[in-house]
């Protein structure tokens, strides 16, 4: 091919100046086997949180998971860990899930919710068969946004649940529709 015919051919293809895209390798998150394994370790912790059939003492418990949890991916990050930060994210996010999210398909509405699980002897039952489910789904979501966030660079204290709430709640819901089972499997 002459230096004209090439010249045509490059004009053809670019009317302009040709410049060299360089494109990024995507960041990789070095720490996320372990970030994973210590999620799947706390949703086991969770889902025996869930079993205990005392009322307050089930969701002391459950958080206590959770701020154990966000410690150990703080340290894994090396995000500095901050108690009360970390008490006001965990709250604001089981917050922004709703109480139809925590009644999930079980039931559509939180205060039958509320009532099954307050009735005698069938409560306890009712609790035992859908607290641990919820505990497990909430505890993956909250270890898999909190990866996310440390992953990028994010504390505690630059933690924004109000921005996290959509990844939070899709986290949630694919826990709970890939059930306990899975969703640690994929942790």
């Amino acid at each position: 091919m002459t230096s004209e015919a090439k010249a045509k051919t490059q004009a053809a293809v670019s009317d302009g100046p040709v410049e060299e895209r360089i494109t990024p390798p995507p960041e990789t998150d070095i720490h996320s086997a372990a970030a994973d394994s210590v999620i799947r370790n706390n949703v086991y912790w969770s889902i025996g949180a869930g079993v205990i059939p005392l009322r307050f003492l089930d969701t002391a418990a459950l958080i206590a998971v959770q701020v154990k949890l966000l410690k150990e991916l703080g340290d894994l990050y090396g995000v500095p860990f901050k108690a009360n930060a970390v008490k006001s994210s965990v709250a604001a996010l089981l917050a922004g899930i709703g109480t139809t999210a925590i009644s999930g398909g079980i039931l559509s509405s939180g205060v039958a919710y509320g009532l099954l699980r307050n009735a005698p002897v069938f409560g306890t039952l009712f609790s035992l068969a859908t607290q641990p489910a919820f505990a497990a789904a909430f505890t993956y979501a909250v270890g898999k946004t909190f990866k996310r966030h440390f992953a990028s660079g994010g504390t505690f204290l630059s933690f924004n649940a109000k921005k996290a709430k959509d990844d939070f709640a899709a986290e949630f819901a694919e826990a709970k529709d890939k059930g306990i089972g899975a969703a640690t499997a994929a942790a």
